[in-house]
């Protein structure tokens, strides 16, 4: 019955937005929508990925005030609470309390702040002492102590913080992450951060996917309003400098590869990257009521009106065209590009 119940909500969001003018971004949600499972609840076949085009979701829903499609947080809850959104990967399960904590900002339902804490308690448990500090990337058996579930659990944290009155707890464990993180040599010479730690406790010089610079400039902006330290934005401009000014091609936000059309041979996880970029650069620059990213941002979507939008507004890999290898990954990614363009600061 529930099945039954959101297809014919899909059909009849799909159904109106067809017959009415749309914006770029209203266009691209709802070609994602072409990739959403009523059964499971989920967009795109990928468990953190899904949480990720949620946020995509929401992030959109608060920027254009169109909740057509809050059915999607509704549904995603339902069809997957009983597993509290936790698996063996703190990444995964920081994507999804992020999205529970954003989908309680955006609709006030308590049950959603709850499972984003009963996620980050989780989370908690993989931190320890190895390396300093921080937390896992994999808990069983634990491994890898890496920069996206460190970011990840330092904007969570700091956000929680936010949002609970009174809270001291998730504000300790930010303050940690924070510190623990700044020192662990993550953050290379050239102010971009590596994909994290090897066996000795050192960067280990991996890729500098751009979601590992955007995550961070998220963190340090929730911390920021946390605790008032001015130094937290400053830094936070300095990462998004600097990863502007080394992961662009004529202005257009790349992967760090070589060649063209390098991004889409690097895994499935890649289209998703640059979208978590320019949605966090977003949250930065609003947060510190700068303009000094809004020609960057606006150049993002620009890019992808011109170039890498087909016929039916698929959005592919390259930003800057041409349209390849589309995914519900690289639409939510696009789609991301598109919103965070709008009601610049």
């Amino acid at each position: 019955m529930v099945v039954a119940v959101v297809f014919t909500i899909l059909a009849t969001a799909l159904a109106s937005a067809a017959g009415s003018a749309q914006s770029p971004e209203q266009a691209a949600m709802d070609q994602l929508l072409h990739s959403y499972n009523p059964s499971s609840g989920l967009v795109g076949p990928t468990w953190w990925q899904a949480a990720v085009a949620l946020t995509a979701v929401e992030t959109y829903a608060q920027t254009t005030g169109d909740h057509s499609y809050d059915f999607l947080i509704r549904r995603a809850f339902t069809a997957n609470s009983a597993g509290d959104f936790e698996n063996s990967s703190d990444d995964d399960t920081a994507w999804w309390a992020l999205a529970w904590l954003q989908a309680y900002q955006l609709t006030h339902v308590r049950a959603y702040l709850s499972m984003a804490e009963t996620d980050a308690d989780y989370i908690h448990q993989a931190w320890d002492n190895a390396c300093g500090g921080g937390i896992w990337w994999q808990r069983n058996p634990r491994a890898y102590k890496n920069a996206i579930s460190n970011e990840l659990f330092l904007e969570l944290t700091a956000w929680l913080h936010n949002t609970i009155p009174g809270d001291t707890k998730y504000l300790r464990w930010a303050e940690a992450e924070w510190s623990w993180f700044s020192q662990s040599g993550m953050i290379n010479s050239s102010g971009l951060i590596n994909d994290g730690l090897d066996n000795n406790c050192e960067n280990n010089g991996q890729n500098t996917w751009t979601y590992n610079q955007g995550v961070i400039l998220a963190g340090l902006a929730q911390l920021y309003k946390a605790t008032g330290n001015g130094g937290l934005l400053t830094e936070a401009e300095h990462l998004a400098t600097a990863a502007i000014g080394q992961l662009t091609v004529h202005g257009v936000l790349t992967e760090p590869c070589q060649g063209d059309g390098c991004e889409y041979r690097l895994g499935p996880g890649a289209p998703s990257f640059k979208g978590i970029f320019v949605q966090d650069l977003k949250v930065l620059a609003v947060t510190a009521g700068t303009t000094q990213f809004n020609s960057f941002l606006s150049r993002q979507a620009d890019s992808l009106e011109a170039a890498d939008t087909g016929r039916k507004h698929q959005l592919g890999v390259l930003w800057s065209g041409p349209v390849t290898d589309v995914t519900a990954a690289s639409q939510v990614s696009g789609l991301s590009a598109l919103v965070a363009s709008i009601n610049l600061p």
